[in-house]
C-alpha cells in the first residue's frame, strides 16, 4: 500500500486520505474539495493553516486511527518546535495527495516527505 512518511515529535507517520477520509474530510471544508485549497498555491495564495491541520488529521486515520485532531495541534505546535515552519508541511500534504490517488507522480512536484509504495 502506497503511503507519504512524515517525521514530527521524534516519530514517523505514515499518512495516506482513504475515500471515506476525503468525504469526511470535503465535510469538515465545508463541501470544498481538499486538492482545490492546495491548488490555490500555484495562484498565489496560502492555505489557511486549519485546512492544511485538518487534511493532516485526515491523513493520519488510515494507519494512526483515533488520532484526534487536538493531537495533530499539538502535533503541530511540536513540529514547529523543532524549527520547521507551515511552509515546510505543505509538500507533505501535496505527497499525501500523490499516494491518495489525487494526481500522479509526474505531476505533482515531490520534496520534504518521502513516498513509499
Amino acid at each position: 500500500m502506497r503511503y507519504s512518511e512524515f517525521t514530527a515529535a521524534g516519530q514517523e507517520y505514515k499518512l495516506r486520505i482513504t475515500a471515506s477520509g476525503i468525504i469526511e474530510l470535503e465535510k469538515k471544508l465545508n463541501g470544498r474539495n481538499p486538492l482545490s485549497i492546495l491548488m490555490s498555491v500555484d495562484s498565489g495564495e496560502i492555505p489557511s493553516v486549519s485546512s492544511v491541520l485538518l487534511i493532516l488529521h485526515a491523513a493520519m486515520q488510515k494507519f494512526h486511527h483515533g488520532t484526534k485532531f487536538e493531537d495533530v495541534l499539538n502535533l503541530y505546535d511540536e513540529y514547529a518546535e523543532e524549527g520547521n515552519t507551515y511552509i515546510d508541511l505543505i509538500p507533505v500534504i501535496m505527497d499525501v495527495f500523490k499516494v491518495s490517488g489525487f494526481f500522479n507522480q509526474a505531476t505533482g512536484a515531490k520534496k520534504g516527505a518521502e513516498v513509499n509504495q
